[in-house]
C-alpha cells in the first residue's frame, strides 16, 4: 500500500482560496505552454500555480520524482479512494525513474491527501507525510493561502528528498546519480545536519490558536528585558502555544498569527534551531532590538523586538517582510530598508522603502482590514493587501489580493506596477509578468525581465522580441535577447 493521508481542513474558506485568472492576455496564453505537472480545476492556486509547475517539472528533471499537484471540487466523498484512484488513473510515476508523488486538495470535501510510491516510502512514511499534510498544506490552505501553501509543500519534499540523496538513503538511477549531477544537486544539502522533530508525537492543529488562561498569561508575557522576551517566545514554540492576543506580540504581529495558522512542525524546528544554536546575543538600538547567534544553526531565526512602553515586544511583521532563508538554511536580511538593517552584518537583496507600514491615519488596524475585505473595488483590493504585507506581514494572502487588484483595474498602472515589484520582492517575479504586459506594449520589456528574472527563458525572449516590434531602438530588449542567446540551454 502506498504512503497516504488525509488532513481535515478547518475552515469553509478553502472552497474561496483562490480566484480564477480569467481573461488572460491572447500574447501570454499564445507562448505559455498547458501546465503539465499542476491540475487547479478548483482554482486555489491563482497565481501561484505556474510557480507549482515550475517547482515540480524541475523536481522531475533533478530527482527523477513525478510531482503531480490536483485541486477538485468533487461531491464531497471521501478523499482516501478519491486520491488513490488518481494516483492510478494519472499514472503518477509510472515513467519516472525514482517515484511518484501525488498532492490533491477536495474543495467539496474540505480534505488534502498525499499519496507516495512504493519507492519513496523509506524517506517519506506516514509520520512525514501526514503532518505535511495536516500541518503545513491543510491550515494554510484555509487561510486562503493555498497557493503558497501548495509551493512550500512541494519545496519541503524536495528538501527531504535531497537530504535523502546527500545521505545515501536515496540513489538516484542513470545519469541522475553522475557525480557531477549530484556535486551541482547538493548544495545546501549535508544528509540531515538540521534540528530533527519528532513528528509522529505532535498534537492536532485544531486547539492550537486557543487563548491561554490569565494565570497562565505571565509565562509568555512581554519583558522589560529584550532576552527575555525571547525567552518567552521560545516557550511560545515549544509548548505551541498560537494565542494571537498575547500581549508578547507587536499589534501587527498579532494580526499576523491570527491570521496564519499555528504549523507544529515548523514551530518545533525554530525551537530546535534556537536550542542548538550558540549562545543568544542581544543588540540594542533606540527602541529596537535584535537576538541573535555568532553560531546559528540551520533554520535559527533571530528575534526582532520593538520597545514599547517600557516591554520589549516581538516584531514577527519586520521579520517575515524582511528575512529570508538562504540555500542553506539561514535567515538573511533581504530589504536594506528595514529598520533592522542595521543589526545585520549582510543584506542579500536591495533597498525597497515602500515596505514600511503604511499610516493608517489613527483608524484602528483590524477596523481598516475588516472595512477593505467588505469591498471587491480594485482601488480597495489594493490598499487591503498593502495593508496585509506593509503592516502585518501577512504575504501569503497579500501577493493574491495585489493580483485581484491588478486583474480588477487591468489599466492601472499604479497597481500592476507595485503588484509587479512586490512579487519580485518576494522572487516570484512571473506571476506578474503578464499583468504588465497587459499595459500595452510600452512594458513589453519589463514584463519579459519579469519572466526572465523567474527563469521563463522561452516567454522573455517572446516578449524582448514583441519589444523590439514595437521599438527597434530598445537596447535593453537587443541585448537581453543577445544574452539568452548565448546563455546555456
Amino acid at each position: 500500500m502506498r504512503r497516504a493521508v488525509a488532513g481535515a481542513l478547518f475552515a469553509a474558506a478553502l472552497v474561496c482560496a483562490g480566484v480564477a485568472l480569467r481573461g488572460r492576455l491572447q500574447l501570454g496564453a499564445a507562448h505559455a505552454r498547458a501546465p503539465e505537472f499542476v491540475a487547479d480545476s478548483a482554482e486555489l492556486l491563482f497565481p501561484f500555480g505556474a510557480i507549482a509547475e515550475k517547482q515540480c517539472a524541475q523536481t522531475r528533471a533533478d530527482l527523477g520524482v513525478d510531482v503531480r499537484v490536483e485541486t477538485s471540487r468533487g461531491k464531497g466523498e471521501p478523499i482516501a479512494p478519491l486520491a488513490e484512484h488518481r494516483f492510478r488513473e494519472l499514472g503518477v510515476g509510472r515513467d519516472a525513474p525514482t517515484g511518484g508523488i501525488l498532492v490533491l486538495i477536495d474543495a467539496a470535501a474540505g480534505q488534502a491527501r498525499i499519496e507516495v510510491s512504493y519507492s519513496l516510502e523509506g524517506l517519506l512514511p506516514d509520520a512525514i507525510v501526514s503532518r505535511i499534510a495536516r500541518d503545513q498544506l491543510v491550515p494554510y490552505v484555509s487561510h486562503r493561502a493555498a497557493g503558497m501553501a501548495v509551493m512550500d509543500v512541494i519545496h519541503f519534499l524536495r528538501d527531504v528528498l535531497l537530504d535523502g540523496v546527500a545521505s545515501g538513503e536515496l540513489k538516484l538511477p542513470g545519469e541522475l546519480g553522475a557525480p557531477d549531477h549530484l556535486t551541482q544537486l547538493l548544495v545546501g544539502h549535508s544528509g540531515g545536519a538540521g534540528a530533527q522533530v519528532a513528528l509522529a508525537k505532535l498534537p492536532s492543529h485544531t486547539e492550537y490558536k486557543k487563548r491561554v488562561p490569565d494565570e497562565l498569561r505571565e509565562r509568555y508575557a512581554p519583558s522589560a528585558e529584550p532576552l527575555q522576551s525571547a525567552a518567552a517566545l521560545q516557550r511560545t514554540r515549544r509548548e505551541l502555544v498560537g494565542d494571537p492576543t498575547l500581549e508578547l506580540f507587536t499589534e501587527g504581529s498579532r494580526v499576523l498569527r491570527a491570521r496564519y495558522p499555528v504549523a507544529p512542525y515548523e514551530e518545533l524546528l525554530r525551537a530546535d534551531a534556537t536550542e542548538h544554536s550558540g549562545a543568544l546575543e542581544v543588540h540594542v538600538d533606540g527602541e529596537r532590538a535584535f537576538v541573535s547567534s555568532r553560531t546559528p544553526a540551520r533554520d535559527f531565526v533571530p528575534v526582532l523586538l520593538v520597545r514599547e512602553g517600557g516591554l520589549w515586544r516581538v516584531d514577527l511583521v519586520e521579520t517575515f517582510k524582511s528575512f529570508f532563508f538562504d540555500g542553506d538554511g539561514h535567515y538573511v536580511l533581504v530589504n536594506g530598508a528595514s529598520p533592522y538593517a542595521e543589526f545585520a552584518p549582510n543584506v542579500a537583496g536591495r533597498s525597497d522603502a515602500t515596505l514600511a507600514p503604511l499610516d493608517l491615519g489613527g483608524e484602528p488596524l483590524e477596523a481598516a482590514l475588516d472595512r477593505l475585505e467588505k469591498s471587491m473595488l480594485p482601488q480597495d483590493r489594493f490598499r487591503l493587501a498593502e495593508v496585509l504585507l506593509r503592516n502585518c506581514g501577512v504575504s501569503a494572502e497579500a501577493i493574491p489580493r495585489y493580483a485581484e487588484a491588478a486583474r480588477g483595474a487591468p489599466h492601472d498602472e499604479s497597481i500592476v506596477l507595485m503588484y509587479a515589484q512586490r512579487a519580485s520582492y518576494f522572487y516570484l517575479p512571473q506571476i506578474a509578468a503578464e499583468a504588465v504586459a497587459g499595459l500595452g506594449p510600452r512594458h513589453f520589456t519589463r514584463a519579459a525581465w519579469l519572466y526572465e528574472s523567474g527563469g521563463e527563458r522561452e516567454l522573455a525572449r517572446a516578449y524582448y522580441r514583441k519589444a523590439l516590434d514595437f521599438d527597434e531602438r530598445d537596447d535593453y530588449a537587443r541585448n537581453a535577447l543577445d544574452r539568452l542567446a548565448r546563455a546555456p540551454r
